[in-house]
């Protein structure tokens, strides 16, 4: 499986979704499958309007995740337009009592970096004093991170 996701900075951290789902809160980069005919960018840019309720700019790759069967594609956004929070695609609406929890958008501060997932791209933003210069340095040469599984 393909996914696709975004790093989006702004003054109050970096835009999550934070899951709730079988007892446990966490904190994942807003993102989702890409479609069929779609690449990963456009994939990447969708997500963030039905997650964020915001339309985006990518600026390019900055990281592939493999995690289990699927590789997660990262890219460094900046914000365009829309109203953050007002997300509307379909798992927006999971009450956090079903299957699949509750997801709900929020700034994530960088004293809690940490708790991000993926976690290789979390530890990696959380170890270093200024993540959007690490993220701006990653468009030169994108990493890739395996997570174990």
């Amino acid at each position: 499986m393909i996914r696709a996701g975004v790093l989006l900075f702004s003054a109050e951290g970096i835009a999550v979704i934070e899951r709730v789902r079988d007892g446990l809160t966490y904190y994942v980069l807003p993102g989702g499958q890409v479609d069929p005919g779609e690449t990963v960018a456009e994939a990447a840019r969708r997500e963030s309007l039905e997650e964020l309720g915001l339309h985006v700019r990518i600026l390019g790759a900055v990281a592939v995740v493999t995690f289990r069967e699927s590789n997660q594609h990262y890219f460094l956004a900046e914000a365009l337009g829309g109203d953050f929070g007002t997300g509307d695609g379909p798992e927006m609406d999971s009450p956090v009592d079903s299957e699949a929890g509750s997801y709900r958008a929020m700034w994530l501060p960088p004293a809690r970096y940490g708790e991000l997932k993926p976690k290789p791209i979390g530890a990696a933003l959380a170890a270093v004093p200024d993540p959007l210069a690490v993220a701006n340095e990653w468009l030169d040469t994108p990493v890739v991170f395996d997570e174990p599984g």
